[in-house]
């Protein structure tokens, strides 16, 4: 049964920690280690991409998706007819996705709208789920959404200068787990201030509290015709989300900075049969499963 997911890291000696504008970069493991620094100079997914394809979500292009932080595993999705189940695949229902969670928006609170990205969060008992991510100046907002009754069902927001950690890696389970190796990673963005969850907080799976959220790519990133497009790329979060931070800091903490940890991301489940059953066949995402919709 999975309980609490967390990120286990060994942080280097101060002489060996990377500074750049609004964060500090510690890294876990240099055998683990992937990717470079985060450049904070990223201003967020260009609109300028245009990959002329129907269906590719507002035309948009990764710029690194080619050599993914988060280990990229192509082939998971290996069609167009495959994609097609996805109710989130078609442009215009990200479009009025899009627009309906928009109207939660408060521009005294959020601020300018910078990005909108679809991905896959990982919950503190395993489980999978498509999440519509809204970044603006001031806020991370998740957006829990159905793209078959085009509804809004729940969202939390999270202040970008009352994040205090993000971890990027590969998610891994405990050594003495019973559950199959991830052949992917992602980000873990913390605002817990270094406190864990509650036992009561851990076992309960609907608990919306946990202080923290695990994100990677959206399942239809691996189609090939997708394989560039940025809605669906956890890495185009992270580095806008980075930059935002930084931003924010310098307004609200300016003597802090926010810590990246590159490494590991442990999810801490053991022999999750429930787990197991609902991602491998995808359960939180909307999809048309052979004329059954849900």
């Amino acid at each position: 049964m999975a309980t609490n997911t967390e990120t286990q890291n060994q942080v280097l000696s101060d002489d060996e920690h990377k500074s750049f504008s609004g964060a500090t970069l510690q890294i876990d493991n240099a055998d683990n280690q992937t990717g470079h620094e985060p450049g904070v100079d990223f201003t967020g997914p260009s609109t300028n991409f245009n990959r002329n394809r129907p269906g590719s979500a507002y035309g948009r292009q990764s710029i690194r998706s080619t050599t993914s932080r988060t280990s990229v595993r192509p082939g998971v999705i290996k069609s167009d007819v495959e994609s097609g189940t996805f109710f989130s695949y078609k442009e215009e229902n990200f479009t009025k996705a899009l627009n309906d969670c928009k109207q939660k928006l408060k521009a005294d609170v959020d601020g300018e709208f910078v990005g909108a990205w679809l991905l896959t969060c990982i919950d503190h008992w395993d489980n999978e789920r498509e999440r519509l991510i809204i970044l603006t100046k001031n806020c991370m907002l998740v957006f829990k959404y159905d793209f078959i009754l085009h509804k809004q069902e729940d969202f939390k927001r999270v202040m970008l200068h009352l994040i205090d950690t993000v971890c990027v890696g590969d998610f891994v389970y405990p050594p003495k787990s019973l559950m199959p190796p991830r052949q992917h990673g992602g980000i873990q963005v913390r605002w817990n201030k270094g406190e864990q969850p509650t036992w009561a907080q851990l076992w309960n799976p609907w608990c919306a509290s946990i202080p923290w959220i695990n994100l990677s790519h959206h399942p239809l990133l691996y189609n090939p015709k997708e394989y560039e497009t940025a809605i669906y790329n956890v890495d185009e979060f992270y580095e806008s989300l980075i930059q935002g931070i930084s931003n924010s800091y310098k307004e609200k903490r300016p003597a802090e900075k926010i810590t990246i940890i590159e490494g590991p991301i442990m999810i801490e489940s053991y022999a999750s049969l429930s787990s197991m059953i609902f991602n491998q066949s995808g359960l939180g995402f909307n999809r048309d499963r052979k004329g059954v919709s849900f």
